[in-house]
């Protein structure tokens, strides 16, 4: 175990940017509340429209802690982004890195397995950073939420300056659990990107990307069906569209305290937990980091 632990610490020595580019999206998200007009997407300037809706929202406790709950969860949803693109290409370079300037020659002359390598670099991108991303959004939503209590106090956006810490607390949690069930979700992309970092002897991003594209875009021709190319879709964007009703979206006035319950009851995505899809997804990521781990026993050059 404490072997395994150094690989991911080596790994975390060697790609600095795991650390810094979340960190420093959170703080961009900070300084932009600081300086901005704009309070995690709402505006400081309000139409009669948005003063009716604050208005309800200061008579209506119950719609201000899923309001505040919705808010908070919105703030992580930034850095996820800049988490998975960091992860992507961190996947893509990891073993193709260790190729290219021959360091694989070293690391094999030690006592450490393939299947520790292997297993190393996909724990960092499936728990390490998925822990990591979720307790720098937790210090960042603390700081914006104090920032924004200060601005508007004494305004018609006063409601979104009270602090609800039950609904804090539980937000914290269900965030948490659903970035470890977005790492089960992208675990087989996960997989599929270490396969290609082992194999490829050139350019990892064209082939990680380019055979899934050109099959997609022959079954097009050949059948006139699109069957890949929506299940690639569904692959990339399957987490997000579970979620798709947490994210916050204007609608009409007369809908807004709808809108914002609905949003707060669907901030989890647990339910993705029964969908098969995503189990299908965990044994393909199986699969397919044997095949890494296999790959890499003879692949010792770039």
């Amino acid at each position: 175990m404490t072997a395994f632990l150094t690989l991911m610490r080596r790994e975390l020595w060697e790609h600095r940017s795991l650390v810094w580019a979340p960190l420093v999206t959170a703080l961009l998200l900070v300084l932009a509340t600081f300086f901005g007009s704009r309070v995690g997407g709402l505006d400081f300037e309000l139409g009669d429209q948005e003063a009716g809706f604050f208005s309800d929202l200061a008579a209506t406790p119950v719609a201000q802690v899923q309001l505040f709950a919705v808010w908070m969860g919105s703030l992580l949803i930034p850095q996820l982004i800049v988490g998975l693109l960091v992860v992507f290409f961190y996947l893509l370079d990891t073993l193709y890195g260790e190729r290219r300037d021959r360091s694989i020659l070293f690391w094999k002359s030690l006592p450490i397995s393939d299947a520790s390598t292997v297993l190393s670099k996909f724990a960092v991108a499936a728990l390490l950073m998925p822990v990591w991303v979720w307790g720098i959004s937790l210090v960042s939503g603390v700081l914006i939420f104090l920032i924004v209590k200060f601005m508007v106090a004494g305004t018609a956006l006063a409601p979104l300056g009270v602090w609800h810490g039950s609904a804090w607390l539980l937000v914290q949690a269900t965030l948490l659990q659903n970035l470890l069930i977005a790492a089960l979700w992208y675990a087989p992309i996960a997989a599929w990107l270490l396969v290609i970092s082992v194999f490829a002897k050139r350019s990892p991003f064209f082939w990680a990307v380019l055979p899934p594209l050109l099959v997609a875009i022959l079954e097009e021709v050949a059948f006139g069906s699109e069957r890949i190319l929506v299940f690639i879709g569904h692959r990339l964007s399957g987490y997000f569209q579970a979620l798709q009703p947490g994210l916050m979206r204007s609608r009409d006035d007369e809908t807004t305290l709808q809108t914002v319950a609905e949003a707060y009851q669907a901030l989890s995505a647990a339910p993705l937990l029964a969908s098969p899809s995503l189990w299908l997804g965990v044994l393909s990521a199986a699969l397919l980091l044997a095949l890494a781990i296999r790959l890499r026993r003879w692949r010792d050059d770039a």
